[in-house]
């Protein structure tokens, strides 16, 4: 007859061997997104994201939202400022690039990402790609 008293005993010694060969994941990198974000005029605001990196062991690398957790900050506030959960706000007071980061502790102690906020200047175009000024015409004079 098999007594219950080694199967208990079996039992939590495998899940302890399966638990212990495989550590908690450690938080490896930070992307954020957009990494660049133009804004015109005097006010605006844009949701930046924060993905994780996180390794385990040998297991594959997984990524996942990470944005409520990180400490975020904006180097020129007067440009704009950062919220707690990544809403980045224009202040209206100055023209300019803040650099907006994301930071969290990791395996490798204090992980940061950067990202790039830029306000243009009254009149200038907010792209995809920067603050485009205002067309001047043709160029062309005409003499009478």
């Amino acid at each position: 007859m098999f007594d219950g008293r080694y199967l208990k005993g079996f039992l939590l010694v495998g899940l302890a061997l399966s638990l212990g060969g495989c550590d908690s994941p450690t938080l490896v990198s930070i992307a954020i997104t957009p990494n660049a974000e133009y804004f015109g005029g005097t006010s605006g605001q844009a949701q930046f994201t924060a993905i994780g990196t996180f390794d385990q062991g040998n297991h594959p690398k997984t990524t996942q939202d990470i944005t409520d957790e990180v400490t975020w900050k904006s180097n020129a506030p007067a440009v704009a400022t950062v919220s707690s959960t990544g809403l980045v706000s224009v202040t209206g007071q100055a023209t300019g690039i803040t650099n907006i980061t994301a930071s969290m502790n990791g395996f490798t102690g204090l992980i940061i990402a950067t990202a790039t906020a830029e306000v243009c200047p009254v009149n200038y175009t907010p792209t995809s790609t920067g603050c485009t000024a205002p067309s001047s015409g043709s160029g062309a004079i005409s003499r009478r």
